[in-house]
């Protein structure tokens, strides 16, 4: 072996989530592509957030910029991409990701790398992302019996809430 961590490693998992995050938001920022599109970059943005937070909270002390993230998250899911504030919140989260990314997000890996075994860390990866994988096929569990199960994880509003109680759901974590 290189020396290299296993990609099932949960620093591998929670580092690739930073430089997914740095990717997508240096897309939003170029500013290219129709209102549209770039409403639909933020709603993919705002997934890859809620996937990545709910992640890194089982494992890592404190919510910091992802706190202010889940705001303007909250915020941006009822707003249209034509609506004026829709450029001003999208910049807002973009900053909160990107210091998250930067500042707080290496340092819950090294939290990580720290406080867990190379075998615990590796089981705990294995255990993210197969939370991840199945909660793109859960129902979110209140809205089960009253939406069909191809729209309860579509962006719009209430779309933080249902991604993050699939994503714990998925994972066995308590609501």
């Amino acid at each position: 072996m290189n020396g290299s961590q296993p990609a099932t490693d949960l620093t591998t998992v929670l580092a690739g989530d930073h430089r997914r995050l740095d990717r997508l938001c240096t897309e939003l920022e170029l500013g290219q592509g129709s209102p549209e599109n770039r409403k639909d970059l933020a709603d993919h943005l705002i997934a890859e957030v809620v996937r990545h937070a709910v992640a890194e909270e089982s494992f890592v002390d404190g919510e910091g910029d992802l706190a202010e993230a889940d705001g303007l998250m909250r915020e941006l899911e009822g707003v249209g991409p034509q609506e004026t504030r829709f450029e001003r919140l999208l910049g807002g989260l973009i900053r909160a990701v990107r210091r998250h990314v930067r500042e707080e997000g290496p340092e819950a890996v090294r939290q990580v790398r720290l406080t867990c075994s190379p075998e615990r860390r590796a089981e705990l990866g294995k255990e993210v992302m197969a939370a991840r994988d199945d909660a793109a096929t859960l129902p979110h569990p209140d809205l089960s019996d009253r939406m069909p199960q191809a729209d309860q994880l579509w962006p719009g509003p209430g779309f933080v809430d249902r991604a993050r109680a699939a994503l714990r759901h998925a994972a066995g974590s308590p609501g």
